[in-house]
């Protein structure tokens, strides 16, 4: 016996699988709540694209405003050679194979070990330290200390003349304003000097080891390596010698000079093992998880009479408004009782039922049908009233096929 399958088009009484139009109608909000998200997503991922390459500070390859890349690629067209340097060991090898090379150093997270550092620029023939701090200038320049930075109405004055001995200086005649340091020696030169005499600070300061160690690194980045003089200062104090190793630390150096890391103590064979072990776990999985054969029907331990699930179901129904189901519910189980009793195969369509029946009351075939098949309920009165005609219906068929009502 098969389900009814020619209700009314458009009528609630269908119980077919949702169509793709009730998925969407359904699931509007969270289809919407999606869009935006990815708009979100996709708008997010334009707006950082637009300036490509890494947002390290001074990066040699960034473009954006706090990069390096136009002051490296001016030194490029005017024949030095650039050496990127990520790590303490390929600075060390650049400033090895390129002798006389100037050493650009710029540290703003604090990575690289002071030692270390000392031992790098000890190997370099020139050295610009970009914003140093206490540590660094220990290392390096024991006579140079930190004086501070100018406050916001500072910035914005105009820089100081150079007023000392250094070409590049004299040639950039002004600088950005930014960190400055302090000299407790008569070997350092200071320039761009502010302040009372005898306690002036300097954004520049160039030592007599051949040390320039510059304050702001505003010299040097893309957004205001037009201002000023900062073009003209950068391009002459890392634009001496043909060579420039550009070393901007990275984790690589903390972890190279602090204490051994998870993965140094681990042995090489442990992580093949746990792989190994996982892959055979979840082998096992798949192996005593699958299904075998169908599933077996088991009493449940509690008896639950069939009204109390009738009227569970129904409530339910109604609390959805889904008319359409508890109308089929009740024509599947009245037509195949009726099948049952009026002795058609199980493979009977329903209007082969309705038909029969129809034929065994003396009734017309689309009245039964009506009832089985056709109607189409539109409120809660139509389902108690269409409930009300099946109970007859059945009822008469019994009576039809067993007047003296043995089999009731």
């Amino acid at each position: 016996m098969t389900t009814p399958t020619n209700s009314v088009p458009g009528s609630e009484s269908s119980a077919e699988t949702p169509t793709v139009r009730q998925f969407f109608r359904r699931n509007t909000f969270w289809i919407l709540l999606g869009i935006v998200a990815l708009g979100v997503v996709l708008l997010s991922a334009v707006l950082r694209g637009g300036a490509t390459g890494t947002t390290i500070p001074l990066a040699a390859d960034s473009p954006a405003p706090g990069g390096a890349k136009a002051v490296i690629e001016v030194l490029k067209n005017q024949g030095v050679t650039v050496h990127v340097a990520d790590t303490a060991s390929e600075a060390d090898a650049a400033l090895v194979e390129n002798p006389g090379a100037t050493l650009a150093v710029f540290d703003d997270s604090g990575y690289l070990d002071d030692d270390r550092l000392a031992e790098i620029v000890s190997e370099a023939g020139r050295t610009v330290l970009i914003a140093p701090d206490f540590g660094m200038l220990q290392a390096v320049a024991p006579s140079v200390r930190l004086a501070g930075s100018p406050d916001a109405d500072d910035e914005a004055a105009d820089s100081p003349e150079a007023a000392c001995t250094v070409a590049a200086a004299e040639r950039a005649g002004s600088m950005a304003s930014g960190l400055s340091f302090g000299i407790d020696d008569e070997t350092s030169i200071g320039c761009f000097g502010s302040g009372p005499s005898g306690a002036e600070s300097y954004p520049l300061v160039v030592t007599s080891d051949g040390i320039s160690i510059v304050g702001p690194r505003a010299v040097f980045d893309n957004e205001h390596i037009v201002q000023r003089g900062n073009a003209a200062l950068a391009l002459n104090l890392l634009g001496e010698a043909d060579d420039l190793v550009w070393y901007l630390p990275t984790p690589a150096d903390l972890e190279a000079n602090g204490p051994p890391t998870l993965q140094a103590l681990t042995p090489d064979w442990l992580v093949p093992a746990t792989s190994l072990l996982a892959i055979t776990a979840l082998v096992a999985v798949f192996w005593r998880g699958r299904r075998f054969g169908p599933l077996v029907v088991e009493d449940l331990p509690v008896t639950v009479p069939a009204g109390e699930t009738r009227e569970g179901r129904a409530r339910l129904y109604q609390r959805s408004s889904a008319r359409g189901r508890a109308v089929d519910a009740l024509r599947i189980g009245t037509t195949g009782r009726i099948a049952t009793r009026l002795k058609l195969p199980r493979s009977s369509s329903v209007l082969e039922v309705a038909d029969t029946a129809a034929a065994k009351l003396g009734r017309h075939p689309s009245e039964i049908r009506a009832i089985l098949v056709d109607a189409a309920p539109t409120s809660d009165r139509d389902v108690v009233a269409l409930s009300d005609r099946l109970n007859d219906l059945e009822r008469d068929i019994r009576h039809a096929t067993d007047p003296l009502g043995r089999n009731s």
